[in-house]
Parts: C-alpha cells; structure tokens; sequence
C-alpha cells in the first residue's frame, strides 16, 4: 500500500443570479446571443433580454450571421466582437445528463447561463466609455 500526500488547488465557476460578468461574443444570431468566458462557452442571451428597442439585421462582414443594433437617441450602436460584453446573470440551469447522444450532437453543457443586456452599463464595454 502506498500513501501520497498531495497538495493541490481546485478553483470552481459558479456565478450567482443578478452577477455581472464580462464575456467575448461567440455567436450572434436572429434568437439572440451566444457569449464565452474563453473556459466556458453555454451563456445565452435571447433576443427579448436585449437592450430596448434593439433589433437583429444582417452582418456585412459574415455570411451566416447576424449582428444586433441597439437604438438610442438616434444613433446605432451595434453588438459585434470587438468589445467585452456585459451581461447580468438571470438563471443558471444545470441540464440532466443525456442518456444517449449521437455523434453529430453538441457536447453536454453541465451549466447553462442566462443573461441579459437589458439595463444600464451592460452590453459591449465601448458603448459606456
């Protein structure tokens, strides 16, 4: 029998609701935005948790995507990946694991976040400079 003595540090992600954290756009599409922490990919922000009034158009710059404007006073403030965004964390679920899943599937998310845009000083970093 052998006895190791280890020494090791564990560190875990669990926001709390009502949190604001600073993430990078993944995704943007008609349903609303997907966002990373660069450690953890499954934040969602749907489209009515966007910034009042905001819409979805087409994004010159890609093909498959679409970006989300947010209208203020006139002036167009669009949500690429440029800046960190903001969000404020309204739910967290922690999915059951799948049973069965098929090859082509997206990888089991353990956690799913939910967040908003929709209040002031969140969104991407430069609108509130």
């Amino acid at each position: 029998m052998v006895l190791l003595q280890v020494k090791f540090r564990l560190i875990i992600f669990r926001p709390f609701r009502g949190e604001v954290i600073a993430a990078r756009l993944k995704e943007s599409n008609a349903q609303g935005l997907r966002l990373s922490l660069g450690f953890f990919d499954d934040i969602y922000v749907p489209a009515v948790l966007m910034p009042n009034p905001s819409h979805s158009e087409p994004d010159p710059e890609s093909r498959n995507q679409v970006r989300w404007i947010w209208e203020y006073e006139g002036e167009k403030y669009p949500i690429d990946g440029t800046d960190e965004v903001r969000f404020r964390v309204l739910e967290i679920s922690y999915p059951s694991l799948p049973l069965n899943q098929d090859k082509d599937a997206k990888p089991f998310a353990p956690m799913l976040i939910t967040g908003s845009l929709d209040a002031d000083g969140l969104g991407p970093v430069s609108w509130w400079v």
